[in-house]
């Protein structure tokens, strides 16, 4: 018989493991403080004791052990919580409890964020799987039924009708249910673009359409109505879209629809739309089951624009949807309940060209055009500049770790970093991308013994250069890491933050704004370096009461969430 699969719950930061299953769970082993920092199992195959790699970092200040009385207790279900340490912070398992056959074990960790369990009965956790990094970012089970299978857990006929949702005679395997044979564990990739249904016209002829919505027949219906455009969404996420709230555009004025869903996301996205030189064109995404047999709700969605991309925000897992480039969004629609369960737009068709954004000297349309009418500024003259040239600084340490690149961003507003005596063992930081906040993941160790936070007064002071220096740490001449680091803005000098020992490094040879880092960190920050936008020689002089705009290329198509 073959086990089920289950989860895992928690975050989608640190590095993927996986114990396979076993015959049993002999004992467990977890450190933990405000979170969960580390798991190992000791597994039973057929009598043979085997021990698992130790998941997670080397932190925690409590060490707990779960020894069953094997072979008759065995564990028989899983519950905890998952959140960030702290507000814009990774989300990792911050508690953990297990029962067996015969008691329960726990809370191991902190019970703080939103809670999970094991949503089937009726069966033993014969292995888990997860991810981890410096603390257990994610957990899941592998289940192995001891009774004869659910009906509710077999392949149920569906198809997939006009309005996206589940009814007919096709045979679907959602994510977390069996299949016939073995477990179903990849991402359900096909992508379906459903019909859609005429609501409206408008005076000049052009059909208003409503596309989906794509999702679950649960919770109840919500429609935010018709307007001219959209300006900004707010979505809130955990596991799932938690919640949707639209800024939209009625003939030139800002109206907020309502927020439609529950509340109690963990992570807050905001994307501000450059309207009206910036027109929401479609959706698209992927809905699925949140756990295994939960209920089915919007997994993850993306905003597409006549610029841009805006997302992914959340798991692409399950089926996918798109509403199609077929004119401009005008409105939302779906289904909520403690999540958004499904969603759809209604679309202003129109095939006409669509208005071009607006010129920017400094951003993208720099980048396009050698020269641009700005005559929507306030002197109304054109500008002639050269095109804005990217460039890579570094990296400067050593050549542990892992590598990792935030890619690239419309500039930098604070850097918080993490250090020992020894040298720097972390940096995080938040840019700016196109007025919006976007914090990149967190590079190294986490370490509370020193932490220091550089804001800057973005957008009038920008990020210039960096500088520092490397070494090799406790003289081992094989292990080099950035021990010290240093920032130069257009205004002021931040730092040093570490000790000023070892190989100097600087990136002040090349003139220009950081707009992204990128490296290698394990333990500690080994190496480190910029994306640069770079000042050319010929670049004519720009008045001062032009503002800076954003909108640099991202090189790398990298979007950090």
């Amino acid at each position: 018989m073959n086990s089920i699969a289950a989860g895992p719950w928690g975050g989608q930061y640190g590095y993927r493991w996986d114990d396979g299953d076993h015959s049993t769970v002999r004992q467990i082993v977890i450190t933990s403080a405000s979170g969960v920092d580390s798991i190992q199992f000791e597994y039973d195959d057929n009598g043979r004791s085997i021990w698992s790699d130790k998941h997670g970092g080397t932190g925690g200040i409590k060490t707990d052990k779960i020894k069953l009385e094997h072979p008759i207790e065995f564990l028989i279900s899983i519950s905890g919580h998952c959140g960030p340490l702290r507000e814009g912070d990774p989300v990792i398992v911050r508690s953990l409890s297990f029962e067996s056959n015969r008691k329960k074990y726990g809370p191991f960790g902190i019970g703080h964020g939103m809670p999970f369990s094991l949503p089937i009965s009726g069966g033993k956790l014969v292995g888990f799987h997860g991810r981890s990094s410096w603390h257990l970012d994610a957990i899941g089970v592998y289940v192995m039924p001891l009774m004869r299978q659910n009906p509710a857990l077999s392949p149920q006929p569906v198809s997939h009708g006009l309005d996206g949702r589940l009814t007919g005679r096709e045979t679907a395997y959602p994510i977390g249910k069996p299949g016939p044979n073995n477990f179903l564990k990849e991402n359900i990739t096909e992508c379906r673009v459903f019909e859609h249904k005429v609501i409206s016209a408008t005076q000049s002829g052009k059909r208003i359409v409503s596309f989906g919505p794509w999702g679950a027949d649960s919770g109840t219906n919500f429609d935010d109505g018709i307007y001219t455009g959209v300006r900004e969404i707010h979505i809130t996420r955990s596991g799932g879209l938690v919640s949707i709230r639209v800024c939209y555009d009625k003939n030139g004025k800002a109206v907020w629809g309502d927020k439609n869903g529950g509340t109690g996301g963990v992570k807050l996205d905001k994307i501000v739309f450059d309207y009206p030189f910036e027109f929401l064109t479609h959706i698209s995404g992927y809905y699925g089951s949140t756990i295994l047999r939960g209920p089915t709700i919007v997994k993850s969605i993306t905003f597409h624009t006549t610029k841009r991309s805006y997302g992914p925000f959340g798991d692409q897992q399950g089926f996918s949807f798109s509403s199609g480039a077929n004119g401009i969004v005008v409105g939302f629609h779906g289904r909520k309940g403690h999540f958004v369960n499904s969603i759809g737009v209604h679309v202003l068709e129109d095939r006409t060209p669509l208005p071009q954004p607006r010129p920017d000297p400094y951003g993208v349309s720099a980048m396009e055009n050698d020269c641009f009418d700005v005559s929507a500024m306030k002197n109304e003259v054109v500008w002639r500049v050269p095109r804005p040239s990217l460039h890579d600084i570094g990296p400067w340490g050593g050549e542990g770790g892992q590598p990792w690149d935030d890619g690239v961003y419309t500039g930098v507003r604070k850097i918080r970093l993490t250090r020992s005596g020894e040298a720097i063992c972390s940096i995080q930081i938040e840019y700016d991308r196109n007025g919006q906040s976007a914090w990149a993941v967190q590079h190294g160790a986490q370490n509370e013994a020193c932490t220091h936070l550089v804001k800057f007064n973005y957008p009038s002071e920008f990020l210039a250069c960096i500088s520092g220096y490397y070494d090799a740490l406790f003289g081992d001449g094989r292990k080099m890491v950035v021990r010290s680091l240093s920032f130069q803005t257009n205004r002021a000098k931040y730092g040093p933050f570490g000790k000023e020992i070892g190989t100097h490094f600087s990136s002040a040879k090349t003139e220009g704004k950081v707009i992204g880092f990128y490296g290698r960190s394990g333990q500690f920050l080994d190496a480190i370096g910029v994306h640069m936008q770079c000042r050319l020689a010929d670049e004519v002089s720009r008045p001062a009461h032009i503002p800076e705009r954003g909108g640099i290329r991202n090189m790398r198509h990298k979007i950090m969430h």
